[in-house]
Parts: structure tokens; C-alpha cells; sequence
């Protein structure tokens, strides 16, 4: 049985991806660190900071990525019952 699924492309044009206060002033306070220091220790510890945080907030848009995955299949999967029923 083969059935045809509609692609659909989402745009990003809305999505606010502008940084949030909280952002401006880590990336401020992270340049800063990075020209006070004096010596390769101190921006080995800033880098390895960087590589902290871009992970957290990787692995927190991958957690809110499958989340809305899995709502989406349960509002799916609700409707194909209702269809079917």
C-alpha cells in the first residue's frame, strides 16, 4: 500500500532568532575574558567555556525538537483515528 505524503517546507523568515538580553551580555562578558587574558592557559579555559555552553544549548534545542516531534505524531496519530473511525 502506497501512500502520498505533501512535503512541506517551513519558513524561518518568522522565527525570532534575534539573542535575548541574557545572550548580549554572556557573549560581553566572554569577549572580555578572552582579551584580559595573558596567557594559551586562560583561553584554553575560555574555549573549553565556549564548548560548555554550546553544547547545553544544543542538546536543549535537540530535547525541544523531539518533544514537538512527539507532539506532532500524537496529534497525527489522533487524527488518522478519527479519520479511520
Amino acid at each position: 500500500m502506497s501512500e502520498e505524503f505533501e512535503i512541506i517546507e517551513i519558513p524561518f523568515e518568522d522565527l525570532d532568532l534575534s539573542k535575548t538580553m541574557e545572550d548580549e551580555f554572556l557573549e560581553a562578558r566572554i569577549n572580555n575574558e578572552i582579551d584580559a587574558a595573558t596567557n594559551v592557559e586562560e583561553l584554553r579555559e575560555a574555549a573549553k567555556r565556549l564548548v560548555k555552553v554550546a553544547t547545553a544549548r544544543q542538546a536543549a534545542i535537540r530535547g525541544l525538537c523531539k518533544r514537538l516531534v512527539q507532539y506532532e505524531t500524537m496529534a497525527l496519530q489522533g487524527f488518522l483515528n478519527d479519520e479511520t473511525s
